[in-house]
């Protein structure tokens, strides 16, 4: 990234005012975690910058950072102004599907996975999210985004009240707790973001990955929730998040 942009990285020296990328040990259930922080050039506004913090970051993080930069390029054109965008990952070796899930489950070798998801969201709330605050982001402008096992995280966030104004979710999976449908907060969902790409449950894949309904329990949390759902025409689970970031940046943008 150019000037445009501060990135902290836990590989990078310090940068202007002092400020590194982190390493967060683990902590009881919760695991280890590294950050990228990527903020608008200059003092931040009164209050603050629009913050989206993505999970699974060493994915997705470089994208979405570079997304913002661009496009808050031309606000008036995007509808994306600057903002705050921080990549959480979890330590090389943290065991993914346990960190991200909130019920048991098994994995694809049949092994009991025991959930770790609620001392994730503790660790995100009571270390990530001020720390991010410290830095310039609007607490009462803080986004969520998660994808495939993360965008399950996301949904589980929002149905225990987690302190963030948006939730986007990007290719859940609703199969590993489909009570999370239910379990939704009933006042509507103007605060959730929900996409899929349509090759996700399409004919011909094998049996196991349409025995999940990527789409069709979307479909399902859409109409339970009152949130919009767009099916990404051509894109498949890999490519979904990817194609997705610049409706995701409007809708951390929104006012």
């Amino acid at each position: 990234m150019d000037s445009a942009s501060r990135v902290f990285s836990t590989s990078s020296p310090p940068l202007s005012g002092g400020c590194r990328a982190l390493s967060l040990g683990a902590e009881g259930d919760a695991p280890g975690l590294t950050l990228w922080l990527s903020a608008p050039e200059g003092e931040p506004p009164a209050e603050g910058w629009p913050l989206l913090i993505v999970l699974e970051g060493e994915a997705y993080f470089t994208a979405a950072a570079e997304a913002a930069r661009r496009l808050a390029r031309r606000p008036q054109k995007t509808r994306v102004g600057p903002m705050m965008v921080m990549g959480v990952a979890l330590a090389p070796g943290a065991e993914r599907l346990g960190a991200f899930a909130f019920v048991p489950g098994a994995d694809k070798g049949g092994r009991t996975v025991a959930p770790r998801g609620p001392a994730l969201l503790q660790r995100l709330i009571e270390d990530v999210l001020p720390l991010a605050v410290r830095y310039g982001a609007a607490p009462a402008r803080a986004a969520l985004m998660g994808h495939s096992m993360s965008g399950q995280f996301v949904l589980e966030a929002r149905a225990r009240s987690a302190p963030f104004k948006r939730f986007a979710a990007v290719s859940p999976s609703i199969w590993w707790n489909p009570a999370v449908i239910a379990a939704q907060p009933p006042q509507g969902g103007s605060d959730l973001f929900l996409t899929v790409g349509a090759e996700e449950e399409a004919p011909g894949l094998p049996g196991p990955h349409l025995a999940r309904r990527m789409v069709s329990n979307l479909r399902d949390l859409a109409k339970a929730s009152g949130a919009s759902l767009t099916i990404l025409a051509d894109e498949d689970h890999g490519s979904a998040p990817f194609a997705s970031l610049p409706a995701i940046l409007r809708f951390v943008a929104r006012t």
